[in-house]
């Protein structure tokens, strides 16, 4: 793994040097509308013939397509070209990839990566966990302790690619996160204005709709968004693996409640109340605690999470 000065060389580097592909729109097959929001809207589509070194050039694949707004000014049109340009930068197993952009007519689009299973949140909804053994209905399928942690190391790998850079992801959870096959899993950011989420969001004072229960108190009362608010983030997005997306984080606390809750551990209240342990693991609920941590610097970092779930997992290799 590159030091952080290595990994920002890199990518100073490639940002130079990138071009991204021109993608014909005959190409692109819309199936359905994934998420809309102020910034654009993003579908799922099937391309044809749309490459990166993992697929043939015969393959036709799932792909998100996010569309710029079709008044978009010259400022926000600008704006888009840098950021597809710094996403296409990026190059990590486990974050989506930049496939290309169709520039030639309007609304501008970039096409990115989409996974066999969709996102994780529902992915682990519509499975069991295989700990009790029992005789499962048809075609319900378990998913072991062990694969999960490795879901979960994937994860963290990403993030800690991310930590290298400095980027901030400021909304990491299940959501966020695609899932295909053999369990491989890549970091996105589609489920945040996706209307199956709505109510993952909540405005503080009437400001920009907040995750509040992923969110570090630090995030919601002042704004502030570091990779350890977001390593806190990844505790809770750690909690839905392990519960299997089954219950919201807080599901017993309304809204307000989950910000005065956020508020003690604000003040430094021994009342804050944390996520229950959602397994017989302590070791793992102990790391949970660590993300969780008042001060941000006595949380731990990507990496020595990514070690941590490394020795936890070795030697699993999904079926």
């Amino acid at each position: 793994v590159p030091t952080q000065q290595e990994a920002l060389t890199i990518l100073k580097k490639r940002l130079e040097e990138i071009t991204i592909k021109e993608l014909p729109r005959r190409r692109l097959r819309m199936l359905s509308k994934l998420s809309e929001g102020a910034y654009g809207t993003v579908y799922i589509a099937e391309a044809d013939g749309i490459t990166d070194s993992s697929a043939s050039p015969l393959d036709t694949r799932f792909v998100a397509i996010k569309f710029l707004g079709d008044n978009a000014s010259k400022k926000e049109k600008e704006d888009f070209y840098r950021d597809v340009r710094l996403l296409a930068a990026l190059d990590h197993d486990n974050l989506v990839r930049v496939l290309g952009i169709c520039s030639q007519e309007e609304p501008l689009c970039v096409v990115k990566e989409y996974l066999e299973h969709g996102d994780l949140c529902q992915f682990l909804k519509i499975h069991v966990t295989s700990e009790n053994n029992a005789t499962l209905p048809f075609g319900v399928k378990s998913l072991s302790f062990n694969c999960l942690m490795y879901i979960t190391t994937q994860i963290a790998s990403g993030m800690r690619y991310l930590e290298t850079l400095n980027f901030v992801h400021r909304d990491l959870a299940t959501r966020n996160c695609l899932i295909g096959k053999a369990y491989q899993l890549k970091i996105c950011d589609y489920g945040t204005y996706n209307e199956l989420y709505v109510n993952d969001y909540y405005k503080v004072d009437g400001n920009t709709p907040l995750p509040i229960r992923w969110a570090a108190w630090e995030a919601v009362f002042k704004s502030k968004y570091t990779t350890k608010s977001d390593v806190w983030s990844f505790a809770v997005t750690l909690w839905e693996i392990l519960t299997l997306c089954r219950r919201q984080p807080y599901d017993y606390m309304t809204d307000p409640e989950v910000v005065e809750n956020l508020g003690r551990q604000h003040c430094d209240d021994i009342k804050y109340k944390y996520l229950p342990k959602p397994s017989n693991n302590q070791d793992i609920y102990s790391l949970m605690l660590e993300c969780w941590r008042r001060e941000a610097n006595d949380r731990p970092t990507f990496r020595e999470i990514h070690m941590f779930l490394q020795r936890k997992n070795l030697g699993y290799a999904p079926v």
